[in-house]
């Protein structure tokens, strides 16, 4: 019996979550935060995949030293629809503060770049979140 419950409310939270998802998806402007340009990373099928679909892709990444990309949201000329935090939660927190300061409220957060300092910093900024893999999901 735990075990169907457990099987259901997980159902039912990942249909809530794709449906912010999925409104996250229709938006054109995106700033993918991550080793960006490393071709081996999912970072980079990550931008590949939402370019494929007609957005507009900011590449950053703070480690960069190339300038082939931002090193920070901040950075960016452009207003951006939605982060994609494809990064250690450390410096994907760091990036969000800065995405708050320029009023960026929409992040999807990929798995593995996701704590509970970051979720609840974008509970109290009011930043909707969908945690899910854009690779799946679009």
């Amino acid at each position: 019996m735990q075990i169907l419950f457990l099987f259901t409310t997980l159902l039912s939270t990942s249909s809530a979550m794709s449906s912010a998802g999925k409104q996250m998806l229709q938006l054109k402007r995106w700033a993918v935060i991550g080793d960006v340009l490393n071709q081996a990373k999912p970072a980079s099928a990550v931008v590949a995949k939402l370019e494929q679909a007609g957005k507009t892709v900011y590449k950053v990444n703070p480690r960069d030293s190339t300038g082939s990309c931002y090193r920070s949201i901040q950075d960016v000329p452009d207003t951006v629809d939605v982060i994609d935090l494809i990064i250690n939660s450390r410096t994907g927190f760091e990036q969000m503060k800065l995405a708050a300061e320029l009023n960026i409220n929409k992040v999807f957060i990929q798995p593995g770049a996701e704590s509970q300092e970051l979720l609840d910093f974008c509970a109290v900024s009011g930043i909707a979140v969908h945690q899910g893999c854009v690779l799946r999901e679009l």
